[in-house]
């Protein structure tokens, strides 16, 4: 069977045709990429709070406790403890979205009590707007990070815990794994 060569013209169109679909699939907005589902595998799951870092003190169980959950596009988040520190108390959920390089999430809804006690500690009932983290790689670690460098979140990938860092890396709380 002879080969058929397509002329110049339709080899040109047939390219610019691709060309036009990957730049679809490129544009923010016109279509939503993911990350690899072992990326996602990382990040989605439920996690329970084993450390809280409060000044120079790092708590633990049963001074504190906390859950953060991230499935089917909602996060939620709980966090109490009672010491030394004071009183804290937060819950909130929203919304999150994917894209090739990133993660994206927000609270519709957080309710916040902070105070020297319970008794004394207003409840403040606020929207956290959404923000951007860049996922990348360093070993067997999985970085989120937001562009003003003042929230990275640092998982652990065969340790099953993710450690989530303030400004200049300081640690916050760590969490494990407890399912996928």
């Amino acid at each position: 069977m002879p080969h058929t060569v397509r002329p110049p013209a339709r080899r040109t169109r047939i390219a610019a045709a691709a060309f036009g679909a990957a730049l679809l699939l490129a544009s923010p907005g016109l279509a939503q990429e993911q990350p690899d589902d072992e990326i996602r595998a990382v990040i989605e799951g439920s996690w329970r709070l084993i450390e809280w870092h409060v000044g120079d003190r790092v708590l633990h169980p049963p001074e504190m406790e906390g859950m953060w959950m991230v499935h089917d596009g909602w996060v939620m988040a709980t966090r109490h403890r009672l010491g030394q520190g004071g009183f804290e108390s937060t819950a909130g959920y929203g919304p999150y979205t994917w894209d090739a390089t990133g993660w994206t999430y927000g609270y519709e809804r957080s309710e916040d009590r902070r105070g020297p006690t319970p008794e004394d500690a207003p409840l403040r009932v606020t929207e956290i707007p959404q923000r951007r983290f860049a996922i990348t790689h360093e070993g067997d670690h999985l970085i989120l990070e937001d562009e003003a460098e003042t929230l990275r979140w640092d998982y652990d990938i065969p340790g099953d815990t993710f450690t989530l860092m303030g400004r200049n890396r300081r640690v916050i709380r760590v969490y494990e794994r407890i399912a996928p």
